[in-house]
């Protein structure tokens, strides 16, 4: 009843939106008591057959099945749901006849803006994009933000499409919607718990807008996605598994090998072998997986697959029957879940970082632990008490946690310690780092953290699993010592994986779909590494540095141990507190210590 929710809220006027087509489900109750006693919250009837109303009521579905219902009802519409004024009794008889949609004068009623109420903020949402407009039925939201945000990426959308350039989104999303809309609950996920406009994010986020798409093809796509629906629902299946679980004191120990389980497993590579660094440091953690295992493990690998095809690729491997597949890129991170919701009977691992709300298994390294170490021994040798760190491209990179963990890290063995940071444009430059490196000497910078510090463009290429050096330079940005490197040993994490698969232990990721893994390992499991040169770094410093390695790699000291403070002084982690891995990896400010000028 609707007139109970307005004696609740302050209204401020009703705009009369004319006749709509809208969806029968989207009308939630009357506008008063007076129906009560004669329809059930669905509309249906419940007064006894021999009344004046089940007569009448028959009467009007005896119309209905010999000419058609056609007159428009009279609704009101508020916060994004319909009460009936008139026609309650045609509302009835479409419903019991399982139609979709009717026809009706609809009214528009404002509640007074409220930034505090949640429901009120997202409906002006809605509003705010023309209050003049019927044009999102069904549409809603869990939180603040996410039509906005929609409607975004529909206007991005539409430059791509010929044919919707320049137009506004509610000519062409309204329909794309209500399609959905009846494909998700035609698969039966009504009973989901999540909003139908969260859900239609989440399925564009995985295939995109379906403008055009056929509509059986859309429906197959849709209930493709159930497991995603279900993960973002329940917002609780993900699992993180850190190095802690595979052994605190380091390195991995293999279990006693009860089943006799065999595994075959694709791994699937951006860049070709011989041109990729990164690729061989992959393919030696298969090959050496491999050999642990034995006849066990049966692994083959596949070279040079765009992004852009990375989908269809993914589907012609699945049919051969792998049991995992391992996308060895993030940026094959859309076609990894696709692949994965349509394919349930492989399992798909990303190499990426965990995926908040995506139904993705995924690994990564705990490199946030080499730039602390790196910071460590940056603030111990520096003369001039600033050293700098160079980032990856922010296309590549999200999170700031390497450069807070490098500036932590030089802070806790250096007070007056400042961080000057530099971000590259292209990925794999060691042109560009120099460039940079020399920015960074003329702000004072003796110490610098970067991936590419050699002159020489074929020098990247001779290292397999480097992950980035620390360099000492001179003013002109020249590298004059190397003083330490880290890495990240694959072999490490891939026989930890197929270890687990071996032992049945992702078994659960086929009986509930809903669910992944997301694996963070680092150094107490041997996964990354810090190579130090004691020589140039002196005694002291290499001690120093030898130290907090044992440290971390017992898990004995954590880099983001609180307090710590933002560059504005806001307080982000609370004194003593430590953040999860998630919290690590939301990461998006920079230490108080960081400079970007």
């Amino acid at each position: 009843m609707l007139e109970g929710k307005l004696h609740e809220t302050e209204t401020v006027g009703e705009i009369n939106l004319g006749i709509y087509e809208i969806p029968l489900e989207s009308i939630v109750g009357t506008l008063t008591e007076a129906r009560s006693t004669a329809f059930a919250g669905n509309f249906m009837p419940l007064l006894a057959e021999g009344s004046e109303f089940a007569s009448k009521w028959q009467s009007l579905y005896s119309h209905h099945i010999r000419d058609g219902i056609s007159d428009p009802i009279k609704v009101y519409e508020y916060l994004n749901r319909f009460y009936v004024v008139e026609g309650n009794k045609r509302v009835s008889v479409l419903t019991h006849v399982g139609a979709y949609s009717i026809r009706a004068e609809v009214i528009r009623i404002l509640p007074k803006r409220d930034t505090k109420n949640r429901d009120i903020s997202i409906y002006y949402e809605i509003v705010d994009y023309n209050p003049h407009i019927l044009a999102f039925v069904g549409m809603w939201f869990g939180r603040r933000g996410s039509f906005t945000k929609l409607m975004e990426n529909a206007k991005k959308f539409s430059e791509t499409v010929p044919e919707l350039k320049g137009k506004q989104p509610h000519v062409w999303l309204s329909k794309v919607f209500r399609d959905f809309s009846r494909q998700y609950r035609a698969a039966g996920f009504g009973d989901i718990n999540l909003h139908l406009g969260d859900a239609f994010i989440e399925y564009v986020r995985i295939y995109g807008f379906p403008y055009d798409e056929p509509y059986e093809i859309l429906g197959h796509k849709v209930r493709n996605c159930e497991g995603q629906f279900k993960l973002v629902a329940k917002r609780s299946s993900q699992k993180v598994i850190d190095s802690g679980d595979v052994q605190r004191t380091g390195g991995l120990r293999l279990r006693s090998i009860i089943s006799p389980r065999k595994a075959r497993a694709v791994f699937v590579y951006r860049t070709p072998y011989e041109l990729s660094p990164r690729t061989r440091a992959h393919e030696y953690g298969r090959l050496q997986a491999e050999k642990m295992f034995g006849d066990r493990l049966i692994t083959e690998a596949v070279y040079g697959v765009s992004e852009d095809d990375a989908h269809r690729r993914l589907v012609e491997i699945a049919k051969t029957k792998p049991d995992i597949i391992f996308t060895v890129n993030s940026r094959f991170g859309r076609a990894s879940l696709q692949t994965s919701l349509e394919l349930s009977d492989v399992l798909v691992f990303n190499c990426n970082h965990t995926q908040p709300g995506k139904r993705l298994n995924t690994y990564y390294c705990k490199l946030y632990e080499l730039t602390f170490m790196l910071g460590i021994l940056a603030g111990s040798y520096t003369s001039t008490n600033t050293v700098g760190f160079i980032t990856q491209p922010k296309s590549l990179v999200n999170s700031t946690y390497g450069i807070n963990s490098f500036a932590l890290g030089a802070r806790l063995v250096n007070h007056n310690i400042r961080v000057k940071t530099a971000s590259m444009i292209n990925e794999y430059s060691s042109e560009e780092d120099r460039a940079l490196r020399k920015e960074l000497a003329s702000k004072g910078v003796d110490v610098v953290f970067s991936q590419y510090p050699n002159e020489d463009p074929a020098w990247y290429n001779k290292f397999n699993n480097l992950y980035g050096m620390l360099s000492a330079i001179n003013p002109n940005g020249c590298v004059t010592d190397y003083l330490a490197t880290s890495a990240w040993n694959w072999d490490v994490v891939y026989k930890k994986l197929f270890e687990d698969y071996l032992e049945g232990n992702f078994d659960f990721l086929r009986k509930t779909p809903e669910s992944t893994l997301n694996f963070w390992l680092g150094l107490s499991a041997g996964a990354t590494d810090v190579y130090m040169s004691d020589i140039v770094l002196g005694p002291h410093t290499a001690r120093l540095g030898k130290v907090f390695k044992e440290l971390l790699t017992k898990s004995q000291i954590h880099p983001f141990i609180g307090p710590i403070k933002d560059n504005s002084g806001v307080v982000r982690i609370g004194k003593g507190d430590v953040p999860t891995l998630m919290d690590i990896q939301r990461m998006r400010w920079l230490s108080d210590i960081v400079s970007e000028d």
